[in-house]
């Protein structure tokens, strides 16, 4: 099989039910797996496409992008009695703005094991498709972080601008160094066709084995707001983050060595966020630069306003 063939076999592995016309697009995209810690990136996604009743209108067949034997389907029981066999999804999803604002293209799949090139061209196709102006992408990882301090959630961009009407968000450039995840394969992907990205991590207590963490959910939804023009309710996932707190406290009231190290945290926590809150010190120098440019100023229009006098 000649490579063109292999090529659109592979491009083929996207269904479409419709094909929206989308324009000033955002592109908010999750995966499950590694970057997706007690469940809390895509279910932020997930819980944003059924508050804006978002349509569904592709899909990737996963047969070409997944060892089954790593990311196996999932087998459940229908409230009729039936079996269901589930294969790793990757949806695509739209939302238009009734004023003209800007339209929402909505990504959630699964890290996929093989052809992430390759998978990444067919998400680049669906982009090209929809006059993408800018992407987010969001993540959630296990960190050291207590859990009874807010959540901690950090954004990123490499670009100093993200585009007209995002002038306000200004995100620190990423530092980090090491294996990447498929984010920082699509932000590359998306960077040749110079279309800024932002990226969104939501950081999860590490020693709290939970299949699923509302606060940390509620905080990445959060921060989604600066890029979405519809407004979100927070008020449900609130009382569930509440509750989910409050069964925390009760599950590790006798646990004195969880305490001990949970206070531990919590002042490191407390450290490095007077840290990051400080300002940086390009920024201190700029301002004092700014301040005593200022100060010349004011001081020749004086010296005119004394000599005219």
């Amino acid at each position: 099989m000649r490579v063109s063939e292999i090529l659109a076999k592979v491009l083929s592995a996207i269904q479409y039910s419709e094909h929206p016309i989308l324009k000033n697009t955002v592109f908010i995209a999750a995966w499950g797996g590694w970057p997706d810690a007690a469940e809390s990136a895509t279910r932020s996604l997930r819980e944003l496409v059924t508050q804006l009743s978002a349509t569904r209108f592709a899909s990737i067949d996963p047969e070409e992008f997944y060892d089954f034997a790593e990311q196996r389907p999932i087998i459940s029981n229908e409230s009729d009695g039936s079996r269901k066999l589930t294969w790793p999804k990757n949806e695509f999803y739209y939302w238009k703005s009734d004023d003209g604002g800007r339209d929402l293209l909505i990504f959630i799949g699964v890290e996929p094991n093989l052809k992430w090139r390759t998978y990444t061209d067919i998400l680049h196709k669906v982009v090209k498709a929809s006059d993408v102006k800018l992407l987010v992408t969001v993540g959630a990882l296990l960190d050291s972080v207590p859990h009874t301090r807010s959540p901690r959630v950090i954004g990123s961009s490499v670009n100093a601008d993200l585009g007209p009407g995002f002038e306000h968000i200004k995100y620190p450039v990423p530092n980090y160094e090491g294996p990447s995840g498929l984010t920082s394969v699509l932000m590359d992907r998306l960077a040749g066709d110079k279309i800024p990205s932002a990226s969104i991590w939501g950081h999860s207590p590490h020693y709290l084995q939970v299949a699923q963490n509302p606060t940390v959910t509620h905080a990445i939804l959060t921060e989604l707001q600066n890029f979405i023009s519809a407004p979100i309710d927070l008020i449900k996932l609130s009382k569930e983050s509440e509750e989910f707190d409050e069964n925390l406290v009760r599950a590790l009231a006798d646990q004195q060595e969880i305490e001990g190290y949970v206070k531990r945290l919590e002042e490191r926590y407390d450290s490095e966020e007077e840290y990051r809150q400080s300002p940086e010190p390009a920024a201190l120098v700029q301002d004092l630069e700014d301040f005593l440019r200022q100060q010349r100023g004011s001081s020749a229009d004086s010296d005119d306003e004394d000599t005219r006098n």
